[in-house]
Formats: structure tokens, C-alpha cells, sequence
């Protein structure tokens, strides 16, 4: 059960490069401990298309880039193959510096950081 009285973090989830057996699982892995630890979890749809296109303005609809998980919707997606959030041909080394959005160049290197792997914006892109 989730401790919904402390919210540790958000925690958003992508899937980029192509599909592979066993992304659903893992989604649904990562997303059933992180709820069961009091983070909220976000699917970021559409790979790191969904980031980049992503507008952060109160009223507007980003339903197409970002949606809350929860244990139902990663219980059903679980047993799908390939992945429910989708992925894109975006390529985050080939986003040039002045396309990259405000809403990811305001944060320190080391919250740019996804589980160590490379980001536009560490690397001078």
C-alpha cells in the first residue's frame, strides 16, 4: 500500500530507441516500488519526444506527453508486449542547444541525470 501522506519525489518514466521484450515488466517493477516508497510516478510518452515537446503552462494539455501511473494501468500494461508508453526517432544528442526547452535547461547536472545515462544539456549540445 502506498503512503499517501508523504510524497518523497516525482519519478518519470521513458522509453526511447525501440521497443524490447520486457519494458511493460519493468515499467510496471519500477513503478509498483516507487508508489509502495511515496514517490509519484509520471510516463512520459513518446520517448524524449515527450519531453522536449513538453509546454509547462498551467492550462495546457501535455495529456499527449505525460500521464500519472498507477498500479492499475501498470498491471494491465504488464502483460502487453512492446511499450505502452511509446518511443520516437528523437534523438536527444541531435536536439541543438537553442531547441532545448526552458523546462530542462533550469535544472543541475545532476537532476538532468537519468540513472546515469547521457542527456543534451551535460554535454554542451
Amino acid at each position: 500500500m502506498a503512503n499517501i501522506n508523504t510524497k518523497r519525489g516525482v519519478i518519470g518514466i521513458l522509453t526511447g530507441g525501440g521497443d524490447v521484450p520486457g519494458l511493460n515488466p519493468a515499467i510496471r517493477g519500477v513503478t509498483l516500488r516507487a508508489i509502495r516508497e511515496g514517490y509519484q510516478v509520471i510516463g512520459i510518452r513518446h520517448g524524449w519526444a515527450g519531453l522536449v515537446d513538453m509546454v509547462r503552462e498551467k492550462d495546457y494539455d501535455n495529456s499527449d506527453n505525460f500521464f500519472p501511473l498507477d498500479e492499475e494501468i501498470v498491471d494491465r500494461a504488464g502483460r502487453t508486449g512492446g511499450t505502452f508508453l511509446h518511443s520516437s526517432r528523437t534523438n536527444p544528442g541531435r536536439v541543438g542547444r537553442s531547441s532545448v526547452p526552458a523546462h530542462l535547461k533550469r535544472r543541475s547536472p545532476a537532476q538532468r541525470r537519468l540513472q546515469g545515462h547521457w542527456h543534451p544539456q551535460d554535454h554542451g549540445q
